[in-house]
């Protein structure tokens, strides 16, 4: 299965087996293997929170798909309608994600599905370990070093792992539907009190604060959340973003070229493009 720098992959939050079973563990592991695909260096960055709207145009909708795994998306045409060629789903019981790669140049070759366990108790490593030796299996393989800095220890319990995957839950419904003046912080807060040395809860409540104009708060966060995972792409974006907004050229210049050197792409390029950004919108 060749793939080429442009290839695209995004995947989809995974769902609960049991309808009646739902917690927040599908939308932050979901979370996670979005955070180990951006450091591959043969995929194009691609996070599902850019195209929430337009995979599930009404919010019911992306509720109900989080909620029962009886819910299925036309792989064939949502792919279509995205150009995104590559897409993993999958569902979740109390100890496993049953995961599925959908390659849309050959949606009738399915890749074998992989069993990964949910193994908290060692960071969630093992569980990523497993699904990039499966990529690989896949015909999709990371670079060794991409893969060992996509194996940061993502410390939180069973309740850690559903406070992150209901606060992402209401960070792409805020982000994506609209609300009515700022977010909310109440979820971002408890999940980041449950798991204060989670990469992605820090990461999330970065994010949430970042989105009510909060940017020096926001910094903080985006900064505990690295002090776990170095590599953490979306963290170093947030910063490049507060760095826009509050007005700082140097920041945002910093970490859009930081970014981009965990990205394995051109640091000089996205530095000039973190300078585009500050002037566009400080003009």
């Amino acid at each position: 299965m060749a793939t080429k720098p442009t290839d695209q992959c995004i995947v989809l939050p995974f769902q609960p087996a049991n309808p009646n079973s739902f917690d927040g563990s599908g939308l932050a592991l979901h979370f996670l293997i979005g955070n180990v695909l951006v450091l591959h260096d043969g995929l194009k960055e691609m996070w599902f929170g850019w195209r929430v709207e337009k995979i599930f145009p009404r919010q019911k909708m992306l509720q109900d798909y989080c909620r029962d795994a009886r819910i299925k998306l036309d792989l064939v045409q949502v792919s279509l309608s995205q150009k995104v060629r590559f897409w993993i789903h999958g569902s979740y019981s109390e100890n496993t994600v049953s995961m599925h790669l959908f390659d849309a140049q050959s949606p009738e070759k399915a890749a074998a599905p992989m069993e990964l366990p949910i193994s908290v108790d060692d960071g969630l490593v093992r569980f990523r370990s497993q699904f990039i030796q499966w990529l690989a299996a896949s015909g999709l393989a990371m670079e060794q070093a991409q893969a060992q800095a996509a194996l940061w220890p993502e410390t939180l319990g069973r309740k850690g792992l559903d406070a992150v995957g209901r606060a992402l839950e209401v960070f792409y419904i805020y982000s994506s539907y609209g609300g009515d003046g700022a977010i909310d912080l109440a979820p971002f807060e408890k999940a980041a009190a449950l798991a204060p040395d989670s990469f992605m809860a820090q990461d999330l409540h970065g994010w949430a604060l970042y989105r009510n104009k909060d940017y020096i708060m926001a910094k903080i966060a985006f900064l505990k959340s690295l002090r776990v995972n170095p590599a953490g792409a979306g963290a170093m974006s947030g910063l490049m973003w507060c760095g826009v907004y509050a007005k700082d050229l140097e920041e945002a210049m910093f970490w859009s070229g930081r970014k981009a050197d965990a990205c394995r792409q051109d640091v000089a390029a996205a530095r000039e493009a973190g300078r585009r950004r500050y002037e566009k919108a400080n003009p």
